[in-house]
């Protein structure tokens, strides 16, 4: 289910990166913050309801996985940004091969090599794994780190976007008026 919600949210991150010329940068963020709702709400009514594979709360189970889209998404977009053509691969291999690697999914991530426990709590499949472990067996004890670093890859990654765009934009009228 991690690797689903990550995997839609860099496609989702990837197009918007292409969209560029045709949406203005508000309604980009718009597509990115109701494709992460949607995803999440999907994810949790099949893994949870549907299919019963987990017993977590509907609710914070659908916003945990909002959130892992939504980091995704924005982190995907801001790597595309920043460092251009080449930033997408960096994200396919931050986010889909380390992220999901390291998250724990398959084996817990108390059963990591230290240095891939370290990582996986980081980035944002490691915490959606923890926080749905935590809402599945703890009764969400321990969630509010998991969800506050996936609110960060979120959040953060959304400011830079805005900062990137607004540089630019900057450049271009300081080129346009010859300064």
């Amino acid at each position: 289910m991690a690797f689903g919600v990550t995997l839609a949210g860099f496609v989702l991150g990837q197009t918007t990166l292409g969209l560029g010329h045709v949406l203005a940068l508000r309604h980009r963020f718009r597509l990115i913050w109701g494709f992460a709702a949607a995803c999440g709400t999907v994810a949790a009514a099949i893994a949870g309801p549907i299919l019963g594979a987990l017993p977590a709360p509907f609710l914070p189970l659908a916003g945990t996985l909002a959130l892992l889209a939504a980091a995704t998404a924005f982190t995907t977009k801001l790597l595309g940004t920043w460092l251009g053509p080449i930033g997408v691969p960096v994200a396919t291999l931050l986010l889909l091969t380390v992220g999901n690697s390291t998250s724990g999914a398959a084996i817990g991530a108390d059963l990591l090599p230290a240095p891939a426990r370290i990582v996986s709590g980081l980035l944002p499949p490691g915490a959606a794994i923890r926080a749905v472990t935590d809402l599945n067996y703890f009764d969400g004890a321990h969630v509010a780190g998991p969800l506050i670093t996936l609110a960060l890859w979120a959040v953060l990654g959304a400011l830079l976007v805005g900062l990137l765009a607004r540089h630019a934009a900057n450049r271009a009228r300081q080129v346009a008026t010859g300064r």
